[in-house]
């Protein structure tokens, strides 16, 4: 979810001289801090609804160990026009450890080789999971959101009697007892000015669905056109990447 969060370090970073803090920030990488509780929601998706000053689709799902929410981002702001790309017959990166999962929250160590997803690095039978040329621009304004995209895709989870969504991202646990994941969407290459704090590798979301019924998977996956795909070691923005690409 692509709010800010105040706290001592930010204010001491505004401190910092404007035009030295960028390359302050990358030779140090004291401010990048990358999402915390990297983890998958695994479980019964429910029929969702717009929630949210910035809109965000709520997805309420069952488990075994309780309920919980998917919060996607589906609308374009502040200049951070969304991208998006929905892969029908999906192949997942390891289909059998998903499928082998308890269902609620799991948390995923942010490296190669596991659970984690990387929109940049990962490639699935040799090509890559998802390109920056496969993601279709949704403008700011005019009432364009994601919504109806979203819904589709999770209502023929939800119309399939054994349908399981998965969504990787950050979890939350609210005071109010909301528990759920959001940051349902690439978490690297931002400008270090603009949610750099948040870069990292290895960290990234999308929503998975697979429909038993059709012994098939599909994926969503969700980027913003800030966000760089020429990132370093710690998902900052790559000193050769001057413009996202």
């Amino acid at each position: 979810m692509r709010t800010a969060v105040p706290g001592p370090w930010q204010q001491w970073a505004a401190r910092l001289d404007e035009a030295k803090a960028p390359d302050f920030w990358r030779t140090y990488n004291l401010l990048t801090m990358p999402i915390p509780d990297y983890s998958v929601l695994k479980g019964d998706p429910q029929p969702g609804a717009v929630t949210g000053f910035h809109p965000h689709f709520r997805i309420p799902v069952q488990t075994a160990s309780g309920s919980f929410t998917i919060d996607v981002n589906v609308e374009s702001f502040d200049n951070s026009e969304v991208l998006y790309a929905i892969a029908k017959n999906f192949t997942p990166p390891n289909a059998a450890a998903l499928a082998a999962l308890p269902g609620g929250l799991t948390n995923i160590a942010s490296q190669s080789g596991g659970l984690a997803l990387d929109y940049v690095r990962q490639t699935i039978d040799g090509r890559p999971m998802i390109t920056r040329s496969e993601m279709a621009l949704l403008p700011i304004g005019n009432g364009k959101d994601l919504h109806d995209q979203v819904e589709s895709v999770v209502n023929q989870a939800i119309a399939d009697e054994a349908g399981v969504i998965y969504a990787f991202g950050s979890s939350y646990a609210d005071p109010g007892g909301l528990s759920g994941i959001h940051d349902i969407h690439m978490n690297q290459g931002n400008p270090l000015d603009s949610h750099g704090e948040e870069n990292g590798i290895c960290q990234d979301g999308a929503l998975f669905l697979y429909l038993p019924s059709q012994n098939q998977w599909i994926a969503l996956f969700i980027a913003f056109q800030t966000e760089s795909w020429q990132t370093d070691g710690q998902g900052n923005p790559a000193v050769s990447a001057a413009t996202p690409v």
